[in-house]
């Protein structure tokens, strides 16, 4: 029973980790899935607008007190409850919108 007469077992999996060359590859496909993915995604965005021209539209009252924006005027009347108790707020008509 010598060594010799026996052959030497390798294992089935010589290295752990796959070749570069094979990483790569897979990245590269990736990659490009992620970038077609990306530029879907820009174009939506571009296409739905920006969110502060929305905002404008929508605060159209604005604190005389303190020149904060406000969406309507019962907005403005809690706001004077709250920030300017003191003060009285001024009528819907007064306030321009």
């Amino acid at each position: 029973r010598s060594s010799a007469s026996r052959p030497l077992q390798r294992s089935a999996r010589t290295h752990c980790r796959p070749c570069p060359a094979e990483d790569t590859m897979v990245r590269g496909h990736a990659k490009e899935k992620a970038q077609e993915a990306n530029a879907k995604k820009m174009a939506a965005m571009k296409k739905s607008g920006s969110q502060m021209e929305a905002r404008k539209e929508g605060l159209k009252i604005v604190c005389p007190a303190c020149k904060a924006p406000m969406t309507n005027y019962k907005c403005l009347q809690q706001h004077y409850d709250s920030k300017h108790p003191k003060e009285t707020c001024p009528p819907e008509d007064a306030v321009g919108k």
